[in-house]
C-alpha cells in the first residue's frame, strides 16, 4: 500500500491495463480486489437514456466500494482509452467475484484527473436487467392469484358450500339474511350444474340454452410432448371451466375471472409498449397456479412462454411472500416492483409497502361487490399502477438524474442522491374489518380432527396436492385487514368476505370464531382519516361515558335499490337499523334510530349525559375537525370517509395520467391504513387462520 492507497492491477481479458489506486470507502474500509488483481470480465451493454451511476445508485444505493484513479506519473493509455470509452458510451466495466458482479463507473473528474473509476457491487445479472427496464421506463408489477384475479371451485367445495349454506338458511330467522344466503345458494348451484355438465359430457349449456363444447387448448410444457387441455370459456359471464390433469376429470374445476382483468391487461401491454414486467406470486399449487394464469393470460402477452416457467413463483405454504423470492433470477430490485394482492401481511414487512392490497374477489356472495362502486375493483388497480409508474419516473428524469449529472470522482458517496423506489407512491393501507355474526364459510374437504389441524395452523393460501388429492380445495381463514386502493373509501363494518378457491385448504369454523369485537384493532383507531357523523359521534360517546359497547354491524341485503343494511347493537342489543345506497348513509340512519331508541327507553338515566355529550358536540366544528373523538372511536364504525374520492380514469387517460402524482394525505403515507368498501360477507376462510 502507499500512501494514497491500496494498488491494483487491471486486465481486460489477458492483456494489461495498467495500474490503479483504490481507495476503500468508509462503510467497506476492509474491501480488496481478490490478488490484488482487477479482472474485467465483460463491458456492459450502452445505456439508451439512464448514465450508469443512476442505474447503479437505484439498484444497489450508497454499495460503492471504492474509488480508483492513478498516482502513476506516465499516462497509461490503455487505462484513459477504457475510462472515455465507457464514460462516453454510458458503459461499465465489469469484474465477476463469485456472485456478485462490480461495475467500474467512469466518473468525471473536477481536477480533470483521468482515468477515474467508482466501483459498484451487484448480484449478477441485476444490472443488465434493470437497465433495460430504466431506460424503456418499465417496471415490475407483481400479481397474487386466488381471491384476487380469480376465485375457482371444484365440484367438492361446491357441494360443501351449498351444504353449509343450507344448514345456515335452516337456522337463520332474520328476512334480510335469508335473502341474502338464498340468492348465494342460488348462484352455487348453478355454478355447480355447469361443472357437472363439464365434467360429465365435456360440454355445458347455459341459462339461454346455449351449448359450448370443449376446445382442446395446448399449453406450455417443459417436456417435448405436446401437452392438451379441455377447455370451455363463457366469455360474457367471465367464466372458464378446464382440467388441471387433463386425464383425470375429478380435477375439473370452473374458474370465474375478476371483472375488468382485461382493461388491467391491456393497460400493461397497451399498444406493444411494456409498461410493466409482469410476475405471479402465490401459494397455490404449481400446476394448478400455472393453469390458472394462463386462462389470465392466454396469448401469453404477459409474461411470454418460455418465461412463465421462471415467473410463476409458487411459495410453500406457512411462509411468507418475498419480492427476493420472486426476482430470484435477478431480473429486477424489489425498489422498483409493486404487488397487487388481496392481503399485505402475507409478504415480507419490508415488501408490505409495495403491496396495493384489493378487496378480496366475492362472486357468490357478493356478486354486486364489483359493481357498486364507479370504477371497478381491478380498473383501480391500474389507476394506481399507472400513477405508480408515472410518478417514479417523473422523479428520476426531473430530478434524479439531473442530480446524478452533477457529481464527480472527488465527492463524497454519501452525498449521492436517493433514488426514487416504488413505495413512496403507493398508499399501504391497511383498515380494520367488521365484527357481524354472519353465517361463515364451511369445510371444504375437510373436517374432524383435520379441521383442527388445519384452523391453529398458520398457513397461507395453502397448496393442494393434486397427485395424492388431486382438488382438495380450500380457503384459509384469517383475520385478516384489507388494504384499499387510492381514493376508496374503507368499509370497516361489513362481514369478510367469502372464499371458496382451489389451492388453500378451507377449514370449518364455528360461529364464535366468526365474531370480534375488534379489540385487536383499537391500537389502529388513532390512524383513521375521517370525520364521523354527528349521530355517530354522540352514540359513540355515550357508550364510551357508559362503557358500553357500541356496534355497527352490515347485514345482508340484496335489494337492488337499497344496497347496504347496517345495524347497530349496544351491548349486543338491536336498538337501531339503516338502509341507504351506501354504507355512510346507511350508518348514518342507523345511528340516527339508535339514538331514538335509547332516548325513548333510557330518557331519564341519559338526560345528563346527553347535555354534557350536547354541549360539547355544539363546540364542535366540522371544517376544522381537530380529532376529537378519534381516539375513541369504534374501529367497526370506521367506513366513514369520502366515497367518491377515487382518481377516476378512463382508458384514453391513463396514459396521461402516468406522469401525473398521487394526491395523497401525509397521514395515510405514514400508517397503516384502511380497507375498500365492499358488500358485507361472511368471514373468510382465508383470513382467519391469520
Amino acid at each position: 500500500m502507499n500512501r494514497l492507497g491500496f494498488k491494483t492491477e487491471v486486465f481486460e481479458g489477458d492483456v494489461r491495463l495498467g495500474e490503479l489506486d483504490y481507495f476503500p470507502v468508509t462503510a467497506f474500509q476492509n474491501f480488496r480486489f481478490p490478488n490484488n488483481e482487477i479482472r474485467i470480465h465483460h463491458r456492459t451493454y450502452r445505456s439508451e437514456r439512464c448514465p450508469p451511476l443512476s442505474i447503479l445508485q437505484s439498484i444497489s444505493a450508497f454499495n460503492v466500494r471504492c474509488k480508483l484513479d492513478s498516482s502513476l506519473s506516465v499516462e497509461q493509455p490503455l487505462l484513459i482509452n477504457l475510462h472515455a470509452s465507457c464514460f462516453h458510451e454510458m458503459k461499465t466495466a465489469v469484474a465477476v467475484v463469485g456472485d456478485e458482479e462490480l461495475h467500474l463507473v467512469a466518473m468525471p473528474s473536477k481536477r480533470k484527473k483521468f482515468p477515474c473509476f467508482w466501483c459498484y457491487a451487484v448480484p449478477v445479472g441485476l444490472y443488465d436487467a434493470c437497465m433495460g427496464m430504466l431506460n424503456l421506463r418499465c417496471l415490475s408489477i407483481v400479481f397474487d392469484l386466488d381471491e384476487t384475479l380469480i376465485v375457482a371451485n371444484t365440484m367438492k367445495s361446491f357441494e360443501d358450500r351449498i351444504e353449509a349454506l343450507r344448514c345456515w338458511l335452516l337456522r337463520e330467522s332474520d328476512p334480510l339474511r335469508v335473502q341474502g344466503m338464498s340468492g348465494e345458494l342460488k348462484r352455487y348451484l348453478e355454478d355447480r350444474l355447469l361443472l357437472k355438465q363439464f365434467i360429465e359430457m365435456d360440454s355445458v349449456v347455459d341459462s339461454n340454452g346455449k351449448l359450448y363444447q370443449v376446445q382442446m387448448e395446448e399449453v406450455p410444457s417443459l417436456s417435448e410432448q405436446k401437452v392438451l387441455r379441455p377447455v370451455v370459456r363463457l366469455q360474457d359471464r367471465n367464466i372458464v371451466l378446464t382440467r388441471i390433469n387433463p386425464e383425470i376429470r375429478d380435477t375439473s374445476v370452473l374458474v370465474k375471472l375478476r371483472p375488468a382483468w382485461e382493461d388491467l391487461r391491456c393497460y400493461l401491454t397497451a399498444k406493444g409498449r411494456k409498461r410493466f414486467e409482469v410476475y405471479v406470486c402465490t401459494m397455490a399449487e404449481r400446476d394448478y397456479a400455472l393453469e390458472m394464469w394462463r386462462l389470465l393470460d392466454p396469448g401469453a402477452h404477459l409474461i411470454g412462454s418460455k418465461q412463465v416457467f421462471d415467473r410463476v413463483i409458487c411459495v410453500k405454504s406457512g411462509s411468507r411472500k418475498s419480492l427476493l423470492n420472486v426476482f430470484h433470477d435477478g431480473m429486477c430490485h424489489p425498489k422498483m416492483a409493486m404487488v397487487i394482492d388481496d392481503r399485505s401481511k402475507v409478504w415480507e414487512d419490508k415488501d408490505q409497502p409495495r403491496v396495493h392490497v384489493v378487496p378480496a374477489f366475492s362472486p357468490y356472495y357478493a356478486p354486486q361487490a364489483e359493481t357498486a362502486n364507479a370504477v371497478p375493483v381491478l380498473c383501480v388497480a391500474r389507476n394506481v399502477a399507472c400513477n405508480v409508474r408515472g410518478c417514479f419516473f417523473k422523479e428520476f428524469d426531473e430530478n434524479f438524474i439531473q442530480r446524478i449529472a452533477e457529481i464527480f470522482f472527488e465527492d463524497e458517496v454519501v452525498n449521492l442522491p436517493h433514488p426514487p423506489v416504488v413505495s413512496s407512491y403507493l398508499m399501504s393501507e391497511e383498515a380494520p374489518n367488521g365484527n357481524g355474526n354472519a353465517y361463515v364459510p364451511v369445510s371444504e374437504g375437510m373436517g374432524g380432527t383435520e379441521f383442527e389441524r388445519r384452523l391453529n395452523q398458520p398457513d397461507d393460501k395453502v397448496s393442494a396436492d393434486l397427485v395424492s388429492r388431486p382438488m382438495a380445495n380450500s380457503a384459509d381463514f384469517r383475520h385478516e385487514n384489507s388494504q384499499p386502493t387510492a381514493g376508496m373509501i374503507p368499509n370497516v363494518t361489513g362481514h369478510r368476505s367469502s372464499r371458496p378457491i382451489i389451492p388453500s385448504q378451507k377449514d370449518a369454523i364455528s360461529p364464535n370464531h366468526a365474531s370480534s369485537n375488534g379489540r385487536d384493532l383499537q391500537n389502529e383507531v388513532g390512524k383513521l382519516n375521517f370525520i364521523p357523523s354527528l349521530s355517530i359521534r354522540m352514540l359513540l360517546e355515550i357508550g364510551r361515558r357508559l362503557s358500553k359497547k357500541v356496534e355497527f354491524r352490515s347485514v345482508v341485503s340484496t335489494s337492488k335499490d337499497l344496497q347496504f343494511s347496517v345495524e347497530v347493537l349496544y351491548t349486543d342489543e338491536k336498538i337501531g337499523f339503516g338502509m341507504g345506497r351506501t354504507r355512510r348513509d346507511a350508518q348514518q340512519l342507523a345511528a340516527e334510530n339508535a339514538l331514538r331508541s335509547l332516548a325513548e327507553k333510557y330518557v331519564t338515566n341519559m338526560e345528563p349525559l346527553c347535555k354534557a355529550v350536547n354541549r360539547e358536540l355544539d363546540d364542535l366544528s366540522l371544517e376544522h375537525e381537530n380529532g376529537f373523538l378519534w381516539d375513541e372511536v369504534n374501529p367497526e364504525s370506521s367506513e366513514l370517509q369520502t366515497e367518491d374520492g377515487l382518481q377516476r380514469e378512463s382508458a384514453s387517460e391513463a396514459s396521461d395520467a402516468e406522469t401525473r402524482p398521487l394526491k395523497s394525505n401525509p397521514v395515510n403515507q405514514q400508517n397503516e391504513k384502511r380497507s375498500f368498501p365492499r358488500t358485507p360477507q361472511p368471514v373468510s376462510s382465508k383470513r382467519l387462520k391469520e
